[in-house]
């Protein structure tokens, strides 16, 4: 979650982290028409889409929360908002979240659209970069560590922990995973589904995350 001026910037794949980075130190202006794509906001978009707040930092933390990468003319996308905006053109969002952008009309702005699974060498060079740029330690977290009915880790869940803690031991970037706090409270006590925690269950972990941001800063 990147916050500039009056506006939150959620983000997902290491990519559209990266991209945060380039906006918010004015290396990179997102096309009007495509912000809606792009950002996790209802808020007016500011004119100016740099800011101050990404000098001084202490600590970056950069949630990555998938491998999937969705992308049109060079601006990496929300795929919250990208299920949206074919929902509201009558196109089953989950699909062209999938990459089906031939269900959407001729001419709308998310047929270009191309979903790809993101590299090993291109999730370390994203977070190595993020950090060479804001000048201080980054601290990756992982999405939610959750379960099949069977026992066994989500898969896609298991190959993103996997490859950001390959990036921690290879890199200056630190690495906080979910897995360890969800299985001490217990999945099923700390989880409502593969994607949200319960209530109050959040502070807790939040703590945690604290924890690991002090001990980088100090």
């Amino acid at each position: 979650m990147v916050n500039y001026d009056e506006n939150i910037w959620f983000t997902h794949s290491s990519a559209a982290a990266r991209q945060a980075v380039d906006v918010l130190q004015g290396r990179k202006v997102i096309p009007h028409d495509l912000r809606k794509a792009a950002l996790e906001t209802h808020l007016t978009f500011p004119t100016d889409m740099a800011s101050a707040c990404a000098d001084g930092n202490d600590v970056a933390v950069v949630e990555v929360s998938t491998l999937r990468r969705h992308h049109v003319q060079g601006v990496e996308l929300n795929a919250h908002k990208v299920y949206g905006i074919a929902a509201e053109s009558g196109v089953a969002g989950r699909s062209v979240v999938q990459g089906n952008v031939e269900l959407l009309p001729d001419g709308h702005i998310l047929r270009d659209m191309q979903v790809a699974v993101t590299s090993y060498d291109d999730l370390k060079a994203d977070l190595v970069s993020i950090a060479s740029r804001l000048d201080c330690p980054v601290l990756a977290v992982d999405h939610l560590y959750s379960e099949l009915p069977d026992g066994s880790p989500v898969p896609e869940r298991l190959a993103l922990t996997q490859a950001l803690s390959g990036v921690a031991s290879e890199t200056s970037v630190d690495f906080l995973s979910t897995k360890a706090k969800i299985l001490e409270i217990g999945l099923t006590e700390a989880l409502t589904d593969q994607n949200h925690y319960r209530p109050g269950v959040e502070a807790d972990v939040g703590r945690s995350l604290l924890d690991r941001i002090r001990s980088l800063v100090n």
